[in-house]
């Protein structure tokens, strides 16, 4: 209703009781004189109340201002119907009753050809204001809303974005509109009008080169007695989600690969530390494992050669599709593992084989290379211990190995032989168990040696033996590192208590040889000077013939004498090389 015609249709009560509006006239002393039943349903007013003759002050501040949500807009409607003024549309929330929020337009105006009546009208835009933040809220939004007639005419439509506006598809059809989807459109909405039930499809629509994907929500439209008139729906562009929807497909589907890859490499790591595994049975138990990691595991074959031997999972027919990398050890080309795929595979470049598949294959190689080549340094070492115990066990020598946690765990056989105990009495017992305290400063000193990681050599010490005698040690030792940490030691030594005596006996020997030696030279001496005086004697006498007879005598002694001489220097050179040597 136009508010200049107000005066025109005032007279016409019955026409103003259908309205929507809620109406009421008040006089220049603000009575209420005429209201239309619109009014009390918006306010809410007891049926049976009389309002005619009411203060209309009184009659908002009982049903309109306790609603009000905000003081603002209290104070301006009391303001504005005390004073009488023109009260343009006054826009204010209110509260129901029951707690909902509803929207109430205001307007005062005065009536005219009339002194001091004015007519206010209380207008619910409670579904306009919905309507607006609807629209507001959809508005350059993925999401579309139509309405079509039982012809499938469109009647409205909102936010469209597809081809034509809204506008210009009113009274169209949808091989007017969408020529391209509209058999399947039509097919659809029919379906909705003949069961009365909603339907859900995915529609994808093409325009030029660009492709729309739409998720339609078809539901039937009824009139105020139920009968279906037409169709509404809401078409929701997921294009970008179905997108997203499709890479995060193809990132699972990848991320399935890269997790099959692994679960592969883990397998193959597992079996290296299964008890009692064989090298022979590990490459074949790797050969079952690898088509696991393929996209395509019942058509994926396996050969595995190492040296002269071959491992086969699957058959082992030639085929023109394979991957091949070098299983190298020690720097030389000890073999090969090989895939193939049997059946017909789709290619992406060319190859039916991703280049995931290859670095995997690359690093199962590279991987069984590693471990040849430990289990190779392993056999080798087990060997060697093996030699080592065998000629530890028949060595003369004694050995022992010692660790920092734990004392001695291993003595070798010669050990009860040299002091008497068995291995299993000296194992987890500390070498300074066994040192004499004459000999432990000397131990000690070689021990901070060796755990400075150095060797110590010929390290003498003197140990008790179970039956209480002396047995004196040449040890040799040596550091055991572990991660470059020196966590114990390894000793080798032997029993030199008999070379040591012999050593003593010997100097003995070489000491009296050497007072020998000076005594028959002070003899030697001791006869050559009275031998002179004789001679001197011989040379007085008178008598020639006794005189040749003591200087024969003298020459003969003198003989003797230089005999003995030689024989002693050559007992001085037999001494010196005896000692030079240490004979």
């Amino acid at each position: 209703m136009v508010d200049s015609d107000l005066d025109r249709v005032l007279c016409d009560r019955a026409i103003l009781n259908t309205l929507e509006d809620g109406l009421l006239a008040t006089n220049s002393e603000h009575k209420i004189f005429w209201y239309n039943q619109a009014l009390i349903r918006i306010l809410a007013i007891h049926q049976q109340e009389e309002i005619n003759g009411v203060d209309v002050c009184s009659l908002f501040d009982r049903y309109l201002l306790p609603t009000l949500d905000d003081c603002t807009s209290t104070d301006q409607l009391n303001q504005t119907l005390n004073n009488g003024g023109e009260l343009p549309a006054f826009l204010c929330r209110v509260r129901a009753p029951n707690g909902a929020r509803r929207w109430l337009s205001i307007a005062s105006i005065p009536i005219p050809s009339s002194t001091g009546d004015r007519l206010i009208r209380v207008r619910d835009l409670t579904g306009d204001r919905d309507a607006h933040h609807f629209k507001l809220a959809i508005s350059q939004s993925p999401v579309v809303t139509f309405a079509q007639d039982e012809d499938l005419r469109y009647i409205w439509s909102y936010n469209q974005q597809l081809g034509q506006t809204d506008t210009s598809i009113i009274g169209k059809k949808d091989d007017e509109v969408f020529p391209e989807n509209a058999a399947h459109l039509t097919m659809l909405k029919r379906q909705v009008l003949e069961s009365g039930k909603p339907v859900r499809a995915t529609v994808t629509f093409t325009f030029g080169d660009d492709a729309r994907v739409r998720d339609l929500t078809l539901k039937p439209l009824w009139d105020e007695n139920g009968r279906i008139i037409g169709v509404t729906g809401i078409a929701s562009d997921v294009t970008e989600r179905n997108r997203m929807e499709e890479a995060l497909r193809e990132k699972t589907l990848e991320l399935k690969k890269r997790m099959d890859e692994l679960q592969c490499l883990y397998t193959i790591a597992h079996l290296v530390e299964v008890p009692g595994m064989t090298l022979d049975g590990l490459l074949q138990a790797v050969a079952d494992t690898l088509p696991s990691g393929w996209q395509y595991p019942n058509e994926t074959a396996v050969r595995i050669r190492v040296d002269d031997r071959e491992y086969w999972r699957g058959d082992s027919r030639n085929t023109r599709w394979k991957q091949v990398s070098p299983i190298i050890v020690r720097g030389e080309r000890l073999g090969e593992v090989e895939v193939r795929y049997l059946g017909e595979i789709p290619e992406v470049d060319g190859s039916p084989f991703l280049p995931e598949e290859q670095m995997l294959l690359d690093a199962i190689a590279e991987r069984l290379g590693r471990i040849i080549e430990r289990l190779q340094a392993e056999a080798a070492l087990q060997e060697s211990e093996e030699k080592f115990r065998g000629i530890a066990q028949r060595s003369f020598d004694l050995i022992v190995t010692s660790y920092l946690q734990g004392g001695l765990n291993y003595i070798s056989p010669a050990t009860g032989r040299i002091l008497g105990y068995s291995p299993e009495e000296m194992t987890g017992t500390e070498w300074e168990d066994y040192v004499l305290p004459s000999s432990l400063p000397e131990w000690e000193k070689g021990r901070q040696r060796v755990l400075q990681g150095e060797q110590v050599e010929r390290l003498k010490i003197s140990s008790r033996r179970k039956d209480g005698e002396t047995a004196i040690l040449e040890l040799n030792i040596s550091p055991i590192f572990e991660e470059g940490t020196v966590v114990g030691f390894q000793a080798i030594g032997r029993d030199i208590s008999e070379r040591i005596l012999y050593e003593q006996i010997r100097e003995r020997a070489f000491d009296m040889t050497e007072r020998n030696i000076a005594q028959f030279a002070v003899l030697a001496d001791h006869v050559r000077h009275p031998l002179q005086v004789i001679m001197g004697i011989a040379d007085l006498l008178d008598d020639e013939k006794t005189a040749e007879k003591l200087r024969e005598q003298v020459r003969r002694i003198n003989e003797q004498i230089g005999e003995l001489d030689r024989e002693w220097m050559e007992s001085r050179k037999i001494r010196e090389f005896l000692k030079r040597y240490e004979l």
